[in-house]
């Protein structure tokens, strides 16, 4: 039970961890669109694109390891609650 009840604890740690990392994406995205409005005629615009790109993609990839992430969280939250019950 105890080893549930840790198990349980770190992917509570590691949720938060990648809930921030998918923010801080979001968060640069944001910045970047806004460089790329005010500086769109001095700037290579595909490469900016590609960044973008590359970090939209992170951000995406942190999200799936999230979902499979809460999906083993629910697994965990089930045995937890079968051991608790008698």
């Amino acid at each position: 039970m105890q080893d549930l009840l840790t198990q349980y604890e770190e992917a509570i740690q590691e949720e938060n961890i990648l809930i921030q990392r998918i923010g801080l994406c979001k968060e640069i995205i944001n910045v970047i669109l806004e460089y790329i409005s005010n500086k769109a005629d001095a700037i290579h615009l595909p490469t900016a694109e590609d960044i973008v790109t590359t970090i939209h993609t992170m951000g995406q990839d942190l999200d799936t390891e999230l979902l499979h992430l809460q999906l083993e969280m629910g697994i965990l939250e089930r045995k937890i609650k079968s051991v608790r019950v008698p």
